[in-house]
C-alpha cells in the first residue's frame, strides 16, 4: 500500500521503490498534448483566489472499487501502459482510497498513480507550505496542480475537483531521467482528460 505525507511525493517515492533496480537507458516521453487552461498560480501557503468552474458533470467516486477501471485498456496503450496493479492509497487524512499503479516498462520508465478519494475535496491541498499548488481546469473541472516545492525532477500531480468533498487524484513521475517538469505535467493532464472521459462511463 503506497503511503503519503499530504498525498504527493512520496507516492513517487514508492513507486520508484517498487521499481527498484530499473533505470532508464534511454531518453524519450510519450509527449501528450495538453488542453488544460492554466489560472493564476499559488505556491506555498497562498491559498488561490479564482473560483473553480461549475462542474461539467458531477462524478461521484463511491461504488468504483476498482481505480484500474479508470482507464482502458485502449486508453492504456495511448499512454503507453502495460501494467496496471489495483490497490489502495491514504492520500489525505489516513484513510484508504481504492488506487491503481499503472506502469509502462518500456525506456524511460514511468507511471501513472491515480486514487479515488471520497473523503476530502481539492481544499485539501490549499495552504501546504512544502508544495507548489497552482490552480487549473481539465476538462472543464476544477483542478490543483500539486508538485513539491523547489525540484523540478520529482513528478507532477492534479487534484480534481469531481463532485462535492471528492477529489480524483492523478500523479505521473519518471523513474530515472528522461522527462523535463513541462513534459511530466503535460503527461498527467493527458491520463487525467482520458480517466475523466471514463469516469462518465461507469456510474
Amino acid at each position: 500500500m503506497l503511503r503519503s505525507s499530504r498525498g504527493l511525493v512520496v507516492l513517487a517515492v514508492a513507486g520508484a521503490a517498487v521499481l527498484a533496480g530499473c533505470s532508464p537507458s534511454t531518453s524519450g516521453d510519450p509527449k501528450p498534448q495538453t488542453t488544460t487552461s492554466a489560472a493564476p498560480e499559488s505556491t506555498g501557503s497562498s491559498v488561490p483566489t479564482v473560483a473553480f468552474p461549475k462542474r461539467p458533470q458531477e462524478l461521484k467516486l463511491e461504488g468504483i472499487p476498482d481505480a484500474c477501471s479508470v482507464l482502458t485498456t485502449e486508453q492504456q496503450e495511448e499512454l503507453g501502459i502495460d501494467n496496471a496493479k489495483p490497490g489502495t492509497q491514504d492520500v489525505v487524512k489516513g484513510k484508504d482510497s481504492p488506487a491503481c499503479s499503472f506502469r509502462a516498462n518500456s525506456r524511460p520508465l514511468y507511471s501513472y498513480e491515480v486514487a479515488l478519494v471520497a473523503n476530502e475535496g481539492v481544499g485539501y491541498w490549499e495552504g501546504s507550505g512544502n508544495l507548489d499548488v497552482a490552480q487549473k481546469t481539465v476538462s472543464g473541472y476544477g483542478a490543483y496542480e500539486v508538485r513539491l516545492a523547489g525540484t523540478t525532477t520529482g513528478d507532477c500531480a492534479l487534484a480534481i475537483d469531481v463532485a462535492e468533498g471528492q477529489q480524483f487524484f492523478i500523479s505521473f513521475f519518471p523513474i530515472g531521467d528522461g522527462f523535463t517538469q513541462e513534459q511530466m505535467c503535460q503527461n498527467v493532464v493527458k491520463g487525467a482528460e482520458l480517466a475523466l472521459t471514463t469516469l462518465q462511463t461507469l456510474k
